[in-house]
């Protein structure tokens, strides 16, 4: 008998050293454990898995996986009765809604408040039917979702969203649908969803000035890119591999064999009206349910997130925002590091956000007193306090401008004097590398997100640095940040990458924020023209918003480079089609200073 034990524990080990030996295996080995993981998460909820599975059926045929999470009847408060029903949150998700942690999360809060969960797989992803894409079913399927749980004799008729990233940009895009019960909405992270409003074209956050995202594209579609069921396994990344892949369309394809979205969306991009029908915002979209936005100031997309803050505002009812420290949907981590990049974040500034998000949706679908939030909720880097303001930029931010001249940045005009130019080679074979900034979604744990000293990448020749005298004060910066530059080359298309970083007195340059664009896309996306080479054009590259304090004895300094590899895909500079190119061209760029206009720097400060 022992021998048989023996015999079975042995052959136990050596199937599962085999099934790890595959990627197939090591797939069912990781969802044995997740499946084991939930079951034990289930004996210690605070309510119960009311309806496991049920499938939702969709107007055109396809039926959604979702699962019900009703707290206990003591936990519902005084205002719900037997015959009154439950107000429910609904997640909608494309990672799996027993797999991923963030369901945890909100189950985990709201159900002890009485509300009940309703967590649903979009479409073709894990038990859902259908196919999946970055969103054209996103209104559709979330207003049959809403009108099954109105349905439901638990359901009050009031339902609030929540989530980040996809799980919020997917919220946005039902806001616009403007179902009577959708009567709140938290997205997290969620500038993503903007499509060509204000002039933004981000579509699906992969987008910057007209610029893929390389490293973030390579990361989320090789790891999520899967369009049905049978398809929700990640492709191991070779980063060296992908990140290298010519032509840029291609680099998906090297990882992942089976169809994604990854293509399309660029071909997309190019061909006017692509994303019609795609849900994506655009200035034509009205919204009437309250929302509450929340977001970190890198995050790749809080740009959008401003954007669309002022665009909600104007037709929906309430709309407030929070932009806490941090990087993609990590809205508390740089509290509790006590840093966040090479900055120091006071953990002691950290805000309730959990607390928050209850008494928002308690407000707005149970009719609690409300929260008390000011339309914009900023924190300052490097004061490690919150600023509370009516509007973004607040409305004492004072706009101001500075002048480049030579290698300097000054307050003074320098319009009208002697022309002067300074130039660079920008060559795709050697390319800027990425230190820091907004980036998320890369599977790369090793490549540091947010504000990181640049001191590494100052000396290369491929880039201009512009640096003010030391500040005989402090300069409270609160708002969009662009640089107007001056620009001419000797190819038809090139990018331009612009970074604004704070110099201490001990020389160590800090970045605060950074903008890219791709110079075809000069006059907009809508409108682009290949350029003359030669000629100067006057351009607008506009970077991240931010709220930063720079210390007295500081110095500003701004970087104009052609590149930042991998977290944006690189220019060819042929002029062709960016994502088919293969054949490198190093590019010359001037950036021409004072004569009839000057290139400038221009931020908002606030008064001390």
């Amino acid at each position: 008998m022992v021998r048989v034990i023996i015999a079975l524990i042995c052959g136990g080990a050596i199937l599962a050293l085999a099934l790890l030996a595959l990627p197939a295996g090591r797939e069912s080995l990781r969802d044995a454990k997740k499946f084991a993981s939930f079951h034990r998460y289930l004996r210690h909820i605070e309510g119960s898995l009311h309806l496991s599975d049920v499938m939702i059926a969709m107007p055109d045929g396809p039926r959604l996986a979702t699962d019900v999470y009703l707290p206990r009847r003591s936990d519902a408060g005084p205002d719900v009765g037997p015959d009154v029903g439950l107000p429910t949150i609904l997640v909608r998700l494309p990672y799996g809604k027993r797999r991923y942690h963030e369901v945890r999360r909100w189950v985990d809060l709201f159900l002890p408040h009485g509300f009940a969960v309703v967590v649903q797989d979009m479409r073709g992803r894990w038990g859902s039917q259908g196919v999946f894409a970055p969103y054209p079913n996103a209104a559709g399927d979330g207003v049959a979702t809403l009108d099954w749980i109105v349905d439901q004799p638990w359901s009050s008729g009031r339902v609030g969203t929540i989530g980040c990233s996809a799980l919020g940009e997917s919220q946005i895009i039902l806001g616009a649908a403007r179902h009577p019960a959708h009567q709140a909405m938290i997205p997290i992270g969620a500038g993503g969803a903007i499509g060509t409003a204000r002039g933004a074209y981000g579509f699906f956050g992969l987008f910057e000035g007209g610029i893929p995202g390389l490293a973030p594209a390579i990361g989320w579609f090789s790891r999520f890119g899967g369009k049905t069921a049978d398809k929700m396994a990640g492709a191991r990344i070779v980063p060296a591999d992908a990140l290298s892949t010519l032509p840029f369309r291609d680099a998906i394809a090297r990882t992942r064999p089976d169809p994604t979205d990854f293509g399309p969306m660029l071909d997309r991009f190019a061909t006017p009206g692509g994303f019609d029908g795609w849900g994506y915002i655009s200035d034509d979209d009205r919204f009437s349910v309250p929302t509450l936005l929340v977001d970190t100031w890198y995050d790749p997309s809080v740009q959008s997130t401003l954007v669309l803050a002022d665009l909600i505002g104007e037709s929906a009812p309430s709309v407030r925002t929070i932009i806490a420290p941090g990087s993609h949907c990590e809205t508390e981590a740089a509290f509790f590091a006590g840093k966040l990049g090479d900055i120091a974040v006071s953990g002691g500034a950290r805000k309730q956000l959990d607390d928050t998000y209850v008494a928002f949706m308690s407000h707005h679908l149970r009719s609690a007193p409300p929260p008390g939030l000011p339309p914009f909720t900023t924190f300052v880097l490097g004061q490690d306090t919150w600023l509370e303001t009516a509007h973004w930029p607040p409305d004492r931010a004072r706009k101001t401008t500075w002048t480049l001249s030579a290698d300097r940045l000054v307050v003074e005009d320098q319009t009208g004097g002697p022309a002067q130019g300074r130039s660079f080679t920008s060559d795709p074979r050697d390319p800027v590398p990425s230190l820091g900034g907004a980036i998320c979604c890369t599977g790369d744990p090793d490549m540091r997100i947010g504000p990181i000293y640049q001191n590494p990448i100052e000396a290369r020749r491929d880039i201009l640095l512009f640096t003010s005298d030391p500040l005989s004060g402090p300069l409270r910066i609160a708002g969009p940040l662009e640089a107007r530059l001056q620009v001419s080359a000797d190819v038809p298309d090139t990018d331009l990458v612009v970074r604004l970083t704070d110099v201490d007195q001990q020389g160590r340059s800090l970045l605060v924020q950074e903008g890219a664009l791709r110079l075809r896309y000069r006059d907009g996306v809508a409108d682009p023209a290949l350029m003359q080479p030669g000629q100067i054009y006057d351009v607008t590259v506009r970077m991240r918003d931010i709220a930063w304090l720079v210390k007295p004895g500081h110095r500003l300094r701004l970087h104009v480079a052609g590149s930042s590899f991998p977290r944006l895909s690189l220019n060819m500079n042929g002029g062709g089609d960016p994502h088919r190119e293969t054949h490198p061209h190093p590019a010359r760029i001037t950036i021409h200073m004072s004569g009839d206009t000057a290139s400038s720097l221009t931020l908002f400060t606030l008064p001390q």
